[in-house]
Order: C-alpha cells, then structure tokens, then sequence
C-alpha cells in the first residue's frame, strides 16, 4: 500500500497534468469551456428538484419540505456519480491510453488516477452547487459538514482498488465494460441513494449491506443533511474493508500488467 501511496506522491505533478489534459478534453469545443463543470451540477440540482419535487413529490422519512428533499437526494447522487463515474472508465482505461502502457518507463499503474482526481473535481463542484441551493433556500448548514471527507476518503480508496481490478480485467475482457454500465444501475437501485435503508422490508435490507455505496451515502447525507455525527464504528469498518480492496486491486493489477503492451 505504500509503495502504491508513494507512487502517486512522486508522480503528482504528473498525474495533475493528465487530469487537467483529460477535464480540457471533456469540454473542448464547448463554447463556455470548463465552466460546465459548475453549470452542469446545478442544472441536475434544478431537474431533480423539479422532477422530484413537483412531479413526483416523493417523500423522506421525517421530511415533508420538497427542497429539502432536493438537497437529500442529490447528496447521494453525488457520491454515486463519482463512484460511478471512475468505474465506468476504469475498463477501458489501458486500451484509451495504449501509447503510454507501450511505453516502457511509464509507470502505468498511476493512469487510474487520472478519472478519479478528475471525479473528485466534479464531486467538489457538486458539493458547491449543493451549498449554494442551501443558501438560496435559507437552509442552514451544520458544522458537522465539515465530517464529510472522512465518507469520502474511504471510498477513493475503494475506488482506486476496483479501478486497478477492472482495469486490468478490461484488458484482456472487452466485454467487461458493458458488465459495469449494468451494475451501475443495480448499484444506484438496490441502494439508500433514491430512498432510503428504512423504505425496504427488515428481511430484504441486508442486500443493501453488500453494495459498497451504502455506508460512504449514508454517512455523507447524515452529516450534510442532517447535521448527525459519523456512525464511527461504520467508517472504521468501511476503511478497512476499502484498504482490503485497495491492496487486491493493486495486487491483480500488478500480476496482469506485464502482457497489456502485447494485447493493447
């Protein structure tokens, strides 16, 4: 773990460049640029609250408020966007970058890094979008908001680890990648991300225990949302099961890395 820690720490500024080159490609062509990256999270705040809270009018256990509802449901779009976000590329991560994996001294085990910074930026944008309906509305925001790297952090981890597996995988499986935009979907509905852990019957809520979503959305909503502390014995869990997937991912990856330049 720490070899892979301190690979990312000597190549920083390289792994920066590339996100940056990766974010410029996004939006190139766009005519505002990078400033979707901010418009585009309040635009899915404003469809969700209309959808939601219009149309639909849904509601949250203890919530009657259908703005307030808006805000609870896209705090935990947001940490699925990033986790789904970084997973969806994760597949096809070596064969887009096929120029630096037949590069001998590129030291590609750091590629996975470039969509999941890149997702963290957008999460980031997201969250602002997030404080800025909060002020609109008048809402107040707890110090407890503060908590929120300590859901998310885990979760990089987590990420980073399924990232190396799929990666790698999607080397040799092309069809891996089409596996992953249907378990995104499995992942945003069997989990507390549209409605909550509590909606479903007590003997079915423990498929909601094996989707590795539920803890990071539980914890970010409670502490931005409503203003509850961590659930501290969850994140220590959570952190060691995240470190566990970390190691394997990078184990894999490392035991699959050597014939990518043969099959690229």
């Amino acid at each position: 773990m720490l070899g892979a820690l301190k690979s990312v720490y000597i190549y920083r500024n390289l792994i920066l460049q590339l996100v940056k080159r990766d974010i410029a490609a996004r939006y190139q062509g766009a005519l505002i640029g990078a400033s979707w990256s901010l418009i585009f999270p309040l635009l899915s705040l404003a469809v969700y609250g209309f959808v939601f809270g219009v149309i639909l009018k849904p509601r949250w256990p203890g919530v009657e408020d259908s703005l307030q509802f808006t805000l609870i449901l896209f705090s935990g779009l947001l940490v699925f966007n990033f986790f789904s976000e970084c997973l969806s590329r994760a597949p096809s991560l070596m064969v887009a970058n096929a120029n630096f994996v037949k590069k001998v001294v590129f030291p590609i085990d750091i590629l996975i890094w470039v969509p999941i910074v890149a997702a963290l930026y957008h999460l980031m944008l997201g969250i602002i979008a997030w404080l800025l309906l909060c002020l609109v509305v008048g809402q107040g925001i707890s110090w407890t908001f503060l908590l929120f790297p300590f859901a998310i952090i885990p979760l990089v981890f987590i990420v980073a680890g399924f990232s190396w597996f799929l990666s790698a995988l999607g080397v040799y499986v092309r069809d891996v990648a089409q596996v992953i935009g249907v378990s995104m979907q499995l992942l945003l509905y069997l989990g507390p991300i549209i409605y909550p852990r509590e909606a479903l019957p007590k003997d079915f809520r423990w498929v909601m225990l094996i989707n590795p979503l539920t803890v990071p959305v539980e914890q970010f909503r409670n502490v931005v949302n409503f203003g509850a502390s961590l659930d501290w014995l969850q994140i220590a869990i959570f952190w060691l099961a995240s470190l566990m997937v970390f190691l394997a991912g990078k184990r894999f990856f490392d035991k699959c890395r050597h014939g990518f330049a043969d099959v690229v």
